[in-house]
């Protein structure tokens, strides 16, 4: 009995839509001897092809963050995997933080980072410890003024060099970015802080939320806040908020 071959597909051009929760990962970079989101995908993809695969991301989170719209591109070898298979296999290998929502065959000369338009953040933060929240939120009980909070966050809009809002990343020297949308909304749990922009910088969300809490909460002035926005230092003293309440929701091309 002559056994039938399996179909082999062409070597191919992935991108992939991903979801991880990123409490337990050291971001998404891959790192000797640390756990990454990065680093367990590229293990499970060798264990699927026999090779080693590199994964690209759109951009790299930061320990602790998580992520809805993560995307990422591969080239995969030929092999047996359509595309409903292989999002199958990686998410049997890659445990129940990392989520592989989408795969889809793009052109060769697709890049993640590179061809990113522009990436959509939200940052959560609680009034109450609500405990279906708290993993995904910053608590704080100290109290804000919501009005104060969404007229700052509106006069981040446009073009800016947002070096005092980043913490200082060897390769960065040019820290500016447009910022297409910037809103703050009040909600039953505490407040969303959502942001758009071309590009971001290293923890630059969270200089943006601690700068406008501090406003909403009296300690900062709003001329203060003008300052750091228009002379821009890597110095600046502003507050960076924890890492759990930020997501990377939308990245558009």
């Amino acid at each position: 009995m002559i056994k039938e071959q399996q179909e082999l597909y062409p070597e191919r051009r992935v991108k992939l839509t991903i979801e991880y929760d990123g409490t337990d990962f050291c971001g998404w970079q891959v790192q000797p001897e640390h756990r990454t989101v990065q680093g367990e995908l590229e293990n499970a993809l060798k264990r699927l092809t026999g090779q080693k695969v590199t994964i690209y991301g759109s951009g790299r989170t930061d320990s602790g963050v998580h992520a809805i719209g993560q995307i990422a591109h591969i080239t995969l070898p030929e092999s047996k995997f359509n595309l409903l298979s292989l999002q199958k296999s990686l998410n049997g290998l890659t445990g129940k933080d990392i989520y592989v929502r989408d795969a889809e065959v793009v052109p060769d000369d697709f890049h993640a980072r590179f061809d990113a338009k522009s990436r959509r953040y939200k940052y959560r933060l609680l009034k109450h410890p609500h405990p279906m929240l708290i993993k995904f939120s910053w608590f704080s009980d100290r109290i804000w003024d919501d009005k104060i909070a969404r007229e700052t966050s509106k006069k981040l809009k446009g073009k800016h060099s947002f070096k005092s809002f980043s913490r200082k990343r060897e390769g960065e020297v040019d820290y500016k970015c447009e910022i297409f949308d910037a809103t703050w909304t009040p909600t039953y749990y505490g407040a969303s802080f959502e942001v758009e922009a071309d590009r971001f910088f290293h923890q630059m969300v969270r200089g943006l939320v601690g700068a406008i809490i501090d406003v909403a909460r009296g300690y900062l002035s709003n001329e203060e806040f003008l300052k750091l926005l228009h002379n821009p230092e890597n110095n600046a003293e502003v507050r960076f908020v924890p890492p759990q309440g930020l997501v990377l929701l939308e990245v558009k091309y």
